[in-house]
């Protein structure tokens, strides 16, 4: 009888007259302040409450939060997360605007070409998706997200190149002649080495040391090779890197075969799973009034990486994950409780503000609602604070590794 009372609730609060969430939300939707700082504390306001929203999949309560943000104080990120909320209505015409309005305020937000991206896909318009995913790449070179879905998208407009056109009356073929062009010989032969069974070769030649190869491979000869010299590179030892870096004024760690600065690359991926392995199993959180304790049981589903580039002589600490955890709980009096929460989108311009997707397992006692809702689902406080604790760990971790 409480979970009906609570349902009806829900849908009288969704179903009302006039703004359909004026009594859920009525307070930040008819506020109106007029300094910047008010300003300011009423956008973070609603920040949360659209999160949390979200995360409930109440998408129309976030898109009039959001909008409601925006008129406010007009923001990339608030655009970005409206598009968002525009893909799950199924509005998929209104993500792609919002996700274009983000990049115009800032050119830089990688995630507003994701974000346009999938609206794109949505819309069946694959090149231009790829296109919106290579830009977001460029910003973050090392995200497998984008280049995966770039690659997604290329594939998928060229199926859609591939399918039949709608079946029309059939037309008698037109024969043409068969004409060559003057001067051309199709056949390329070389001739194979003496006592060979294949005495030609379309394409093919062998070389003087009796190798096959194509027949337009240029092999140098030993004139050549004496112009241009040795030209493999060479590992420096350890002293001649130092004075070769002092003298071009490189620093920030370039490694001995790259004392230019220009471009490297080092791959700590398998560092970084094990890591969120360790640091992301067995997270906990004690509920109020020995109710019991909440915690990560299990990671799975981690897909992405990490790695540490130098370019230029700058030194960058790259990352881009996704994963879900396992969650249970034994509530005092209730039973046991189980779920998941998976992060779909975990990089370094999340800035702590990481989205997070809560399921409830079926067997979970519909009484334990009121309690997953103030402790599991909210990223104000519980478990989702002490999870987000553990990543920020991780991070402050990788970034001190030189």
């Amino acid at each position: 009888q409480i979970i009906l009372e609570e349902a009806l609730g829900d849908l009288a609060m969704i179903g009302g007259q006039g703004n359909p969430f004026a009594s859920m939300h009525k307070d930040v939707l008819d506020a109106d302040p007029q300094d910047e700082a008010g300003k300011q504390k009423l956008v973070e306001e609603i920040r949360g409450r659209a999160k949390g929203a979200i995360q409930q999949k109440v998408y129309p309560a976030a898109d009039a939060l959001y909008s409601k943000a925006i008129k406010v104080i007009p923001d990339a990120t608030l655009h970005g997360n409206r598009s968002m909320v525009k893909l799950a209505l199924g509005e998929f015409g209104a993500a792609l605007d919002d996700a274009n309005e983000a990049i115009k305020l800032d050119p830089a937000y990688s995630k507003a070409f994701y974000r346009k991206g999938m609206a794109l896909t949505k819309l069946k318009r694959h090149d231009e998706a790829a296109e919106a995913y290579d830009s977001g790449l460029a910003l973050e070179p090392d995200s497998k997200t984008f280049k995966d879905l770039a690659a997604k998208a290329r594939e998928s407009a060229a199926k859609a190149l591939d399918e039949p056109p709608p079946l029309k009356e059939a037309k008698p073929a037109i024969k043409m002649p068969i004409t060559k062009p003057r001067g051309f010989d199709p056949k390329v032969i070389a001739t194979a080495k003496e006592g060979s069974k294949d005495t030609e070769m379309r394409g093919y030649k062998v070389t003087a040391d009796g190798k096959k190869t194509t027949f337009f491979n240029h092999d140098l000869d030993d004139e050549a090779k004496a112009l241009i010299g040795d030209i493999r590179p060479k590992k420096l030892d350890e002293a001649t890197a130092l004075e070769s870096s002092e003298a071009g004024g490189q620093t920030g760690g370039a490694s001995v075969w790259n004392t230019a600065g220009t471009w490297e690359e080092r791959t700590l991926t398998p560092w970084g799973r094990d890591r969120l392995s360790e640091l992301l199993v067995g997270v906990e959180f004690v509920l109020p009034n020995d109710m019991g304790v909440v915690k990560t049981t299990k990671l799975k589903d981690l897909e992405g990486d990490c790695s540490i580039t130098m370019a230029r002589g700058k030194k960058k600490h790259l990352f881009d994950w996704a994963f879900s955890l396992d969650w249970a709980v034994d509530l005092k009096g209730v039973g046991k409780c189980k779920g998941s929460i998976k992060y779909p989108d975990v990089t370094p311009d999340c800035d702590q503000d990481y989205e997070a997707q809560i399921e409830v397992d079926q067997s979970t006692p519909p009484s334990a609602r009121a309690l997953i809702d103030a402790y599991v689902r909210s990223n104000g406080s519980g478990l989702q604070p002490a999870i987000t604790k553990q990543i920020q760990a991780f991070v402050g971790e990788f970034n001190a590794i030189e």
